[in-house]
């Protein structure tokens, strides 16, 4: 089944990088933990489903659909509690996108075969310059038009949430069509979504255990999305060898 052979033919670097991830979630649970409120386990899933997605995604493996849909509904249940009503409404596009990234990675994979594992793999091709302008102006024309959508319900946040919007969304169509530069825009959400729940915690004057754990969330992702550029390099020459 390929959700057990995905975890197979991991670096050591893979392994230490989820290793320390999952430490980081189990002492931010310590720390904030409250007998009282007992453990959030939205948080916990939301954070953990995540990082698998993100990690699967960056190797090129169908099960990182599986992880993405789990995640965005556990993380859209977090954004609908924060009022961040922009990720709201792009956790519902993106949970239809799960769909349709693994029609077309199905559709799209090569075998790697190793002594002791064999795993299938995403055939990744890169954008052209007239690809890359298209993808700028309608990128940039769904910001300015959803940003002023968000405003006008009084969204929190609304411009700053709005380009995170269209940053997802961009970054969430190229991995869908496999393009390598979908990681270029991964790498500004996640720097964009570490800012909007810092910001978050700091108009609400507290820091509380789900904003603590969305930034480190959001921190194991922008280190996943530069690896994910590299590994998806390596991918995109694997593919032309075996055309």
């Amino acid at each position: 089944m390929f959700l057990v052979k995905d975890f197979r033919g991991f670096t050591l670097y893979e392994k230490i990088f989820f290793g320390l991830f999952i430490l980081a979630q189990i002492a931010i649970l310590v720390y904030f933990y409250n007998p009282a409120k007992g453990i959030d386990w939205i948080n916990v899933i939301a954070s953990v489903s995540g990082i698998l997605c993100v990690i699967m995604s960056a190797k090129g493996r169908l099960s990182t659909f599986l992880y993405g849909l789990i995640q965005v509904i556990t993380y859209g249940w977090i954004s609908y509690q924060a009022n961040l009503m922009g990720e709201v409404y792009l956790q519902v596009v993106f949970g239809v996108f799960q769909f349709i990234g693994l029609y077309t990675w199905i559709r799209n994979m090569h075998t790697i075969s190793t002594k002791k594992t064999e795993v299938q793999e995403v055939d990744t091709k890169g954008l052209t310059m007239m690809q890359w302008a298209i993808t700028l102006i309608l990128g940039g024309a769904f910001y300015f038009a959803f940003a002023k959508y968000l405003q006008s319900i009084k969204s929190g946040q609304p411009f700053l949430d709005a380009l995170n919007v269209s940053l997802n969304l961009t970054g969430q169509v190229l991995m869908s069509l496999r393009f390598k530069e979908q990681w270029f825009f991964w790498i500004v959400v996640n720097i964009v979504s570490i800012t909007l729940w810092v910001r978050k915690m700091i108009h609400a004057g507290s820091i509380d255990d789900t904003g603590v754990t969305m930034v480190v969330m959001w921190i194991g992702f922008l280190i996943n999305s530069i690896y994910g550029y590299y590994y998806w390099k390596k991918l995109q020459v694997t593919t032309a060898q075996t055309r």
